[in-house]
């Protein structure tokens, strides 16, 4: 099965994200809250662009029902964890907010994805979304296994990835991934299994970059812009 094969693919790394730091911390309710708006305002800016690469998807499925699956994850999925970002937000409003600007992490990770929305094969690109459901699902339960519910600051998060509605999704997800799967070339498989392993990668990396608040290293955002003679 195609599905086995990725997730076999990926072992290592799905291990090295629930060890990040910023996941066994969320766990513990001891992550700074500076490193946890920083990672939703990335996040919110991820999901605009996710957002815009399962429609460019969905356009592409020929599958009335894969289509119209894959639209739905556009709109309501999309809607409930951004208003979980402004909840957090909103309690929040006393820290010092970073600019609205994509992270090098982010910026990556939202190109890949669009990249192949737009180019690659349709079952790459669904392969390379299915990561975002998949991985923050396996976070999702290992952590809500592990934190303390009455007293971690983020266990609206926690509840959010770990709940059965979160669930019904990603099965979906992947069950529109095994159908592709099944009816693939062997090429084609391996180029899936190939698009889920780097976009599990950009999962780890996201949250590695929010814990360390990454940003760009270079240029200054309060040059004045060149001008000619």
């Amino acid at each position: 099965m195609i599905f086995k094969k990725m997730c076999n693919a990926v072992d290592s790394i799905i291990n090295e994200i629930h060890n990040q730091k910023f996941n066994q911390e969320l766990a513990e309710g001891t992550l700074p809250k500076e490193k946890f708006i920083h990672y939703l305002i990335q996040d919110s800016l991820y999901l605009a662009d996710f957002s815009k690469a399962l429609a460019l998807t969905a356009a592409r499925l020929s599958d009335n029902n894969q289509a119209q699956q894959f639209i739905q994850f556009s709109l309501e999925a999309i809607k409930a964890e951004r208003s979980l970002h402004s909840q957090y937000l909103e309690k929040n409003t006393l820290l010092k907010i970073p600019a609205i600007e994509q992270s090098p992490a982010c910026f990556m990770y939202t190109n890949y994805i669009l990249k192949t929305a737009s180019l690659a094969s349709i079952e790459e690109a669904v392969a390379s979304l299915l990561p975002c459901f998949w991985v923050y699902r396996e976070v999702g339960k290992n952590i809500s296994l592990k934190q303390n519910a009455k007293n971690n600051p983020y266990k609206e998060w926690i509840a959010l990835y770990s709940s059965d509605q979160f669930d019904v999704s990603v099965n979906s997800a992947i069950n529109i991934t095994i159908e592709l799967g099944n009816v693939a070339s062997d090429a084609i498989k391996e180029k899936m299994i190939s698009a889920f392993v780097k976009a599990t990668k950009l999962e780890w990396l996201f949250w590695n970059s929010a814990y360390h608040q990454e940003e760009w290293l270079i240029g200054d955002k309060n040059n004045v812009a060149c001008t000619t003679a």
